[in-house]
């Protein structure tokens, strides 16, 4: 059995849902886990994990911090108090569905924002929401894009850490052995397969068997020979092959390692 732990499936680009996880099934992906973005989006995902009996994550993106910024203008309130209400509401979402199990995706992101003019306010978005997990006893889905710096003053800084998994990893090679040592998952997306992209493959080399998930993040990065499509869970296979090969492992052994991983960091129930 084949699990993506991380898949957009609220995107625009799927209209039919039920066929999408029914390709995936006929690839062999019995589950999927559903990272959200925002409150609206979380509030969709929740409802596509109770509809078709996956399981999804609640949270705010980092990038999304732009938009809560806006309600703070438009509403009068504190950016605190505006965070504070959407970890309220999301808190809500999380008591309200078994199929809730972790938060995410949530962390740090100065991609686009080169002169980090967002940087506090990503930074409180992302302790909050850290906390939120903390107090609910799950684990986060991390995103770190050109904040690797940033984002290891934080974790060390930090006097309680969820357990969680860093998706689409692409951070140092020690970094990753911080991380490691703090006890987080690793995942890699398709891009793992591109001909540039041998720093990931090394990368994927120093992850533990123990420690090592599948992701597509759909509709993000297909794998190769799919590049130019619109990725989907179904292609979760590819990317487990490639790896097995990369390991010297049968895709069957990766399979049944990265399944069991994922079982325990999220607490599934089957």
């Amino acid at each position: 059995m084949l699990i993506d732990t991380h898949c957009h499936l609220t995107d625009e680009r799927f209209t039919d849902i039920e066929k999408l996880l029914e390709e995936a099934r006929m690839a062999g992906v019995e589950k999927v886990i559903m990272p959200s973005t925002s409150l609206s989006d979380a509030k969709k995902t929740m409802e596509i994990a109770e509809k078709y009996e996956q399981y999804c994550l609640v949270g705010i993106h980092p990038e999304e911090v732009v938009n809560l910024y806006r309600v703070q203008i438009n509403s009068g309130k504190t950016l605190g108090g505006v965070i504070e209400n959407a970890m309220e509401d999301l808190e809500k979402i999380i008591k309200r569905s078994k199929r809730v199990v972790g938060v995410g995706e949530i962390g740090l992101d100065y991609y686009w924002d080169k002169e980090k003019r967002t940087e506090e306010r990503q930074t409180e978005l992302f302790r909050k929401q850290i906390e939120l997990a903390v107090e609910n006893n799950l684990p986060a889905a991390i995103h770190m894009r050109g904040a690797e710096e940033e984002m290891r003053r934080e974790l060390l800084a930090m006097k309680q850490l969820p357990r969680g998994q860093f998706h689409c990893f692409a951070g140092s090679a020690d970094f990753l052995e911080i991380i490691l040592t703090m006890g987080f998952y690793v995942s890699f997306c398709g891009n793992i397969t591109y001909k540039s992209a041998e720093n990931l493959r090394g990368l994927l080399k120093k992850v533990p068997q123990n420690r090592l998930l599948l992701e597509t993040d759909s509709p993000y990065l297909p794998p190769e020979p799919l590049r130019g499509t619109v990725n989907t869970p179904a292609n979760v296979k590819i990317i487990a092959e490639f790896m097995a090969s990369e390991l010297n492992l049968s895709t069957g052994e990766l399979s049944e390692i990265t399944s069991q991983n994922t079982k325990c960091l999220y607490s599934l129930e089957n």
